[in-house]
């Protein structure tokens, strides 16, 4: 990928093939985990998407094959998906009905709008010309940015990385480790969200 540049309104990169395929096959993956913890339809962004290369739950399929070369990384969690956990926190971890209150006034206007952020990035990488030639309109930057951290905070959640030390364990392991794997996508992210950030100065 080329880091982005911002020219007259418009923000521009080109992707290789594969950082596109890799790219849509998590943001569709992404948002049938929100959509599947939305209790019907509340906005523009809540429309069913069928993922565009695979049936296979990318998250699903990563922890399966990281959960094979070691399980201890990963902490079950049978009423609600840890991705969900960690991209809608508890703000209320002591007071349960206040938590309760919180998610019943405020969690389907979240999931919609992480929905509709991630539905715009997906229509924009969806558009992108020969060569992965990528243009995105400066109205879409924000919600780029938003779902890049989701997905990322996605990865962390397989990972089990909650802080450096996390991350850096990760990053000790050899190559042969598909974990290793799962972490250069992670960073790889982390390094298109701030080039991103910089087209913006």
């Amino acid at each position: 990928m080329r880091a982005f540049r911002r020219h007259r309104g418009v923000v521009n990169c080109e992707f290789e093939d594969a950082e596109l395929d890799l790219l849509q096959g998590l943001l569709s993956q992404l948002i049938e985990l929100l959509l599947a913890d939305l209790p019907g339809g509340n906005g523009p962004g809540t429309q069913r998407l069928v993922p565009a290369s695979s049936n296979d739950d990318v998250f699903v399929r990563l922890e399966r094959e990281m959960n094979f070369y070691g399980g201890e990384y990963f902490a079950d969690e049978p009423t609600l998906d840890p991705v969900l956990q960690r991209l809608f926190p508890d703000p209320y971890p002591h007071d349960p009905a206040a938590s309760h209150d919180f998610h019943r006034f405020t969690r389907a206007a979240q999931l919609d709008d992480k929905v509709a952020a991630a539905r715009a990035m997906l229509g924009d990488l969806q558009s992108v010309l020969d060569g992965g030639y990528c243009s995105i309109p400066q109205s879409h930057v924000t919600a780029w940015l938003k779902t890049l951290t989701n997905v990322r905070l996605a990865l962390a959640v397989r990972m089990n990385i909650s802080d450096a030390e996390d991350a850096e364990r990760v990053a000790e392991l050899p190559d042969d480790d598909p974990r290793s794997w799962l972490y250069s996508i992670y960073e790889w992210l982390g390094w298109v969200q701030e080039s991103l950030l910089v087209a913006q100065e």
